[in-house]
């Protein structure tokens, strides 16, 4: 008897324009004080309260939150999504509390107050937008390349910091290929500065520009 084969569950996409229909945020108001809500000057010189979105108190998201073309979401509170946080090079961040995910991906703007936990990966080389964590910023997998990204504290199982193309600075590649599996490894191997040779096909070098290649961790 044949065994039947289940298909992978899709993953559910929140947008901004999803949230505001589903009336889970509102326009930003002339009461939110935007030199109040960001903290870092660089990031509220980014935004506009006529292009801002609000959530007041706590927001859990299932599925990814996926921010682009110029989205701007601040969560007067915690955010807790179940898969990834994902912003584009246009779209703004900012959370007030704690940010807990599964997986982070650092493009555009981002601003958590009071830290941040990934269950997965936090993944930024885009040299796009700015991320700042206050507080610890913890996760199983940390690649961090030429993104602008500070934290107060760091806590990772796993990390490989890079200048994107050119030099693995720190992480141990063993290690690296063990933990992200050989497909991924081989994916990221250019982009992280581990290997010069073009290995992979098309798909994979594309892959190395999105969370394709890490969804498993």
């Amino acid at each position: 008897m044949a065994t039947k084969t289940t298909a992978p569950q899709k993953i559910p996409r929140n947008t901004l324009a999803a949230l505001k229909k589903a009336k889970r945020v509102t326009n930003a108001g002339d009461d939110d004080d935007l030199s109040e809500l960001i903290k870092d000057e660089d990031i509220q010189s980014c935004v506009s309260v006529d292009d801002a979105c609000v959530h007041d108190g706590d927001l859990t998201v299932e599925g990814d939150l996926d921010l682009f073309d110029g989205a701007v979401l601040i969560v007067k509170g915690n955010l807790t999504v179940s898969e990834a946080v994902l912003t584009d090079e246009t779209a703004t961040l900012v959370v007030t509390g704690k940010l807990k995910c599964r997986h982070l991906f650092l493009e555009g703007n981002l601003e958590i107050q009071q830290g941040a936990t990934m269950s997965g990966v936090i993944f930024g080389f885009y040299e796009a937008g700015m991320s700042r964590i206050h507080g610890t910023t913890k996760a199983k997998v940390a690649l961090i390349g030429n993104h602008d990204f500070e934290t107060d504290d760091e806590d990772y199982k796993t990390v490989a910091r890079f200048s994107n193309h050119h030099e693995l600075s720190e992480g141990d590649p063993a290690e690296l290929e063990k933990v992200l599996g050989a497909k991924a490894f081989k994916g990221l191997s250019r982009l992280m500065g581990i290997s010069d040779a073009e290995e992979g096909d098309e798909e994979d070098g594309n892959d190395a520009w999105s969370l394709k290649l890490l969804r498993h961790l």
